[in-house]
Order: C-alpha cells, then sequence, then structure tokens
C-alpha cells in the first residue's frame, strides 16, 4: 500500500479568496459544469458581479479522485459552490491552483493518482515569493497554461440578467484586450512559449473560418471544442469531425500544452508544495 504524506493545511483554506462581498454585488448568474448558465436544478450558491470580478475558480478536495469535477473555470459562480470569485487585483497569484489541479489529466499512472495530494502546506513561502517578485514570469507561465487547458470552461455568452458575460482568461483579443492578453504582454517568451501561442493561434485562426464561429464572441480553448469542433458519427458508427482543421489544431495544441504543463509548470507546483507525494 502506497503512503501519501500528510496534508497540514488544505488549498481552501489557505488560498481561496474569501474577502466579503458586498450584498449589492450579489447578482448576476451562476454557470453550469458546461460554462453556460445554470437555468434549473439545485443552487446552493450566491451570483456575484462586479467590475472587479472576472470569473470562478473551483478547485477543492485534496485529492484526484474527481479531478474534472474538483477544477473548474467559469465566468459565473459554479451553481453549486465549492470555490471562490477571481477578482482583477489577485487572479494572476491563483492561475497556480488551477494548475496544480490538472496534474492527473498530465500524468495519468495509476501510481500516481494515489500518491499525489494537493496542499496550502508551501503557502508562506508561496506568498513569500509572490510579494519579492520571484515568482512573476512563473506565474505568468501558469496563465499560459490555463488559456489553453480546456477545462478551463470560461466561455462568452449573453446572460439572462441582459448581462454580456465576456471570457477574460483567453487570449482572443479579436474584440480588443482581455485581461489576460494584458498581462502575458509580461511573460518572457522563449520557444516553449512561443510553441503554444503560434499553435493557439493557428487553432483560432481555423475557427475563424468556419460557419460557426460568431464575431461578436470571444473565445477560449473550450468555447472552441464545444461549439466549433463538433462531429457526429457515420453510417458506420465511425467518428467525422465536422470542421478537420480545428480539431487538428485542437489536438496538436493539446500535445504542446501537456509538454509544456509538465515542463515548465510542474517542478515549481513541487517546489511549493501544491503537489506533494511520498518517495
Amino acid at each position: 500500500m502506497l503512503d501519501v504524506r500528510r496534508i497540514h493545511s488544505s488549498v481552501s483554506k489557505t488560498y481561496y479568496d474569501k474577502r466579503a462581498i458586498l450584498e449589492a454585488d450579489r447578482d448576476g448568474i451562476l454557470c453550469g459544469l458546461d460554462g453556460l448558465e445554470k437555468t434549473g436544478g439545485v443552487r446552493r450558491n450566491k451570483p456575484a458581479c462586479n467590475d472587479q470580478i472576472i470569473g470562478y475558480m473551483v478547485t477543492h478536495s485534496s485529492g484526484f479522485d474527481n479531478p474534472d469535477l474538483d477544477s473548474s473555470l467559469f465566468v459565473g459562480g459554479r451553481y453549486d459552490g465549492n470555490g471562490f470569485y477571481l477578482r482583477k487585483d489577485n487572479y494572476l497569484q491563483k492561475m497556480p491552483l488551477f494548475a496544480m489541479s490538472r496534474y492527473i489529466t498530465y500524468n495519468r499512472e495509476w501510481t500516481q493518482r494515489a500518491r499525489i495530494m494537493k496542499s496550502g502546506d508551501g503557502a508562506n513561502r508561496f506568498n513569500a515569493d509572490v510579494a519579492s517578485g520571484e515568482l512573476d514570469q512563473w506565474l505568468r507561465k501558469c496563465l499560459l497554461f490555463t488559456c489553453v487547458e480546456s477545462q478551463n470552461h470560461m466561455r462568452t455568452f449573453t446572460g439572462s440578467d441582459g448581462r454580456f458575460y465576456r471570457n477574460e482568461l483567453c487570449m482572443d483579443t479579436t474584440n480588443g484586450p482581455t485581461v489576460t492578453s494584458e498581462d502575458l504582454r509580461r511573460l518572457d517568451v522563449g520557444e516553449p512559449e512561443q510553441r503554444v501561442i503560434d499553435q493557439w493561434n493557428v487553432l483560432l485562426g481555423a475557427a475563424k473560418e468556419t460557419a460557426e464561429y460568431n464575431p461578436a464572441l470571444t473565445y477560449g480553448v473550450y468555447q472552441i471544442r464545444v461549439e466549433i469542433d463538433t462531429s457526429y458519427k457515420d453510417e458506420d458508427g465511425k467518428t467525422v469531425w465536422n470542421n478537420v482543421e480545428v480539431h487538428s489544431a485542437y489536438q496538436t495544441l493539446k500535445t504542446l500544452a501537456t509538454d509544456y504543463y509538465n515542463s515548465e509548470i510542474v517542478p515549481t507546483l513541487f517546489k511549493y508544495e501544491f503537489l506533494k507525494y511520498d518517495d
């Protein structure tokens, strides 16, 4: 039986943004797991909306039994809670939480799922190094990864409240800069970053050539995947992709994201004990 190091501090207790939200800002929509507005069923969370809130992050649970359920990003609050609202003034230092939560997706060996745990044990060292500026570039690397990871379910759409909800955690600047694009301007772009950025541009360019593309929207990888990279089964039961160039570009980006994550993100996640395991 494999032993796991004891976790002393949970991620939610240590890193979640627990600042109070004014009742006047308790407005807006809640999102379902598909990133769109949740319009029925049980909703345990309270919506929130103001000019500082750019999304909602969920990255709870210390283990990896349900990695996709336990990690997500939305333009509005997740209907069942378990997360926190992202704000412009500190969202960048929260990006490692999302990166941490994707570890098993890119490292699927059966031993990893049992051995790896998420923790907040390195928070004091992490916060000190964030404050000193030592981690500025690494945080932007985490942001770049978040932009090309399809579990980032932020989508652009108009809610039932009449508000236009824009995905600010993506690199699509067709309709003007996003919060992300402005921060990524200060990323030191080496060859690994350039490969990811170039392939994102290939994907977006291919998406723009399709009938499904809506020029009024700001697209992230997930929205392209579910709204444009669509498919059907032919009479022989084989999958046929409606937009082959989009699908090919997306598959290549997935491979590059995997390589980038494991080489540029993971070592520092372990250094600051976002991830812990027993050797």
